[in-house]
């Protein structure tokens, strides 16, 4: 646990400096947005980090989250382009199409041997391509529905803002159904096998197939659960929802320690990798700095939002870095210790 304690204390300590450029950060408005924020990510990144310690990859999720706006807005929106469906109807048949989805690119990799890198790339793309199809290219309001208030409702009021949103209540659900399923179950130990070595755990008798299988479904479901909650806070549904967001998901779980060669990973690091991916998006327009110009006049800094993509992406590649370079010490340490017990 010791790299989790240390991508905690890195938080904390983003989180002071963000404090400190801009008190505002630990607001009641900004704190409880976050928490919701935490909580629509923090449900995909369960999701993909499954997939990913069994050594697989998903990057279908964020076309997932959009097909799942789009399938209960047409079915279910008041709106022009809706179909007027109680909402009941419309968020269950999102769900069952990810299911479906998961199911069918899970059989992809799993009994066609197929690269499940190529399998839900091709997933993106084709599953954003029903999206459009479906509404035709245009964008569908969710209007005066009574499903717009899922996202921004919950426990405990503060005026009209939930401490506990229904996001971060389905996040809290995740994570210990996650962790009790990873963790403590012969399944969850399973999942690692095949990660640490699937032909191993293959010629072990392990059900390597099935295994996999569930993981990708579990992924898919996921990410319908995400998308649901995503949809209610946007409003409305569109092509691009969900741009980039299985980007996001690999990130938070990488960040968090769950490793891209399979085999590594904890419930408790993606909860902290995905509270590092939102503290620092949110940071990213919370911060400013004050200094005074050559003429002595006060002037504030601000990144704006034209730099998310540039510190994301740093992010995500010194996390990447930085599990590849613990892999080799760890690999120069182990060769030490065999290399001193044979002398």
């Amino acid at each position: 646990m010791r790299r989790e304690l240390g991508m905690a204390v890195a938080v904390a300590v983003i989180c002071a400096f963000l404090w400190y450029s801009n008190h505002h950060f630990i607001g009641q408005y900004n704190i409880l947005d976050l928490l919701r924020s935490v909580g629509m990510l923090g449900i995909l990144a369960i999701g993909s980090s499954l997939v990913i310690i069994t050594g697989g990859i998903d990057l279908s999720v964020g076309a997932i989250v959009c097909l799942t706006g789009v399938l209960i807005a047409k079915i279910s929106s008041p709106s022009t382009g809706g179909l007027h469906y109680p909402m009941w109807i419309g968020i269950s048949v999102a769900l069952l199409a990810a299911l479906l989805i998961g199911i069918f690119q899970g059989l992809l990799v799993t009994r066609m041997g197929l690269q499940p890198f190529i399998v839900t790339l091709g997933g993106l793309m084709w599953i954003r391509g029903i999206a459009e199809v479906i509404i035709n290219g245009r964008t569908i309001s969710f209007g005066s529905s009574s499903f717009t208030n899922l996202a921004n409702s919950g426990l405990l009021n503060i005026g009209h803002e939930a401490i506990f949103s229904y996001p971060f209540l389905g996040f809290v659900a995740a994570v210990i159904l996650g962790g009790y399923l990873l963790h403590m179950t012969v399944y969850g130990r399973y999942l690692f096998a095949i990660g640490g070595n699937r032909d191993a755990a293959y010629y072990s008798g392990l059900p390597v197939k099935r295994v996999e299988l569930g993981a990708y479904v579990i992924s898919a479901l996921t990410a319908g659960i995400s998308g649901i909650f995503y949809a209610s806070f946007i409003q409305d549904a569109g092509p691009t929802v969900g741009h980039g967001y299985e980007l996001y998901a690999i990130a938070a779980a990488v960040i968090g320690g769950v490793s891209l060669r399979g085999g590594e990973g904890t419930i408790v690091g993606v909860i902290i990798g995905t509270s590092m991916m939102e503290v620092i998006n949110n940071g990213i327009t919370m911060f400013q700095w004050h200094y005074h110009n050559s003429k002595g006049h006060l002037r504030t800094f601000h990144l704006g939002t034209h730099w998310q993509d540039f510190i994301t992406g740093a992010v995500i590649l010194l996390a990447v870095i930085f599990d590849q370079v613990s892999h080799f010490v760890a690999r120069r340490k182990r060769l030490k210790a065999q290399a001193a017990k044979t002398a």
